[in-house]
């Protein structure tokens, strides 16, 4: 059950059932997955972080007590089942936000499965890109043209993102990029209106797409930027002004300043 496309009404609805009567269009009694669902068998919750504060009440009940009542109704029901949700937002963030109940959280979270972004899952194993081209190749362009697609696809990506590209769609971004390079010979990456070059970099960093030595030199070239100086740099960092220098992403520096990296400098 999906809850990003339901109403709350319609969301408790599917899940509880509802009386007839109960709101406006229950002309007739309606059963609920909670109640369909037999024991041990399992209820499905896509995006539990879109869940608004009454529905999060009313499963927390059902997670504590094993019982609900259908909408519009009195009478309390057994859940022998079990409950799986997913999400792909920070529930911790949400949490603090307000927007999430924690004791909820809690109830949910006695096995939590952490499912590795495609930009994570590419840099440990990088292989693993032609096998999904190939994969998202047979179901888009069928098996005949699979090999020559993902081929096609994955030469692109070489050339035009680098191993370092975050995938922040993930799977879903991967698909579309074969289907533009497929299509029409490339890709474009939707770019976000403001920020440049200091958002890109925040993305990638966020994302996981830079190795310690990477995270180094750009780190060094960023706080570089606000000191123009080595030494007061290296004081910030707490390194050796020689480091630093060694450091400095020069193609970064320049694309940060619009300046000529000599008369950035300043030793």
């Amino acid at each position: 059950m999906q809850f990003s496309a339901l109403s709350a009404t319609l969301i408790e609805s599917e899940l509880f059932g509802h009386k007839k009567g109960a709101f406006t269009g229950a002309a007739e009694h309606r059963t609920g997955w909670l109640e369909v669902c037999p024991p041990l068998g399992t209820v499905f919750l896509d995006e539990i972080g879109e869940t608004e504060t009454a529905v999060q009440v009313k499963l927390l009940r059902v997670l504590q007590t094993r019982t609900f009542q259908r909408v519009g109704d009195t009478q309390d029901r057994q859940f022998q089942g079990k409950i799986v949700a997913a999400t792909n937002r920070s529930l911790a963030e949400a949490m603090q936000a307000g927007r999430f109940r924690s004791d909820l959280y809690y109830r949910l979270c006695s096995d939590v499965i952490e499912t590795p972004s495609l930009a994570a899952q590419l840099r440990d194993a990088p292989e693993e890109l032609g096998h999904l081209l190939r994969f998202l190749g047979r179901r888009i362009a069928g098996d005949e043209e699979a090999e020559a697609v993902a081929q096609e696809t994955e030469a692109w990506i070489t050339k035009h993102l680098g191993a370092d590209y975050p995938w922040p769609g993930n799977v879903r971004e991967l698909e579309q990029c074969l289907r533009n390079v497929m299509i029409r010979g490339r890709y474009s990456p939707p770019r976000p209106a403001s920020g440049g070059m200091r958002d890109e970099l925040a993305s990638a960093f966020l994302g996981g797409a830079w190795t310690v030595e990477e995270t180094v030199r750009r780190y060094c070239t960023l706080v570089f930027v606000q000191t123009g100086s080595y030494q007061e740099t290296a004081r910030r960092l707490g390194i050796d002004w020689r480091t630093v220098k060694e450091k400095i992403d020069r193609a970064l520096l320049e694309q940060l300043t619009g300046h000529d990296v000599a008369r950035r400098e300043k030793t």
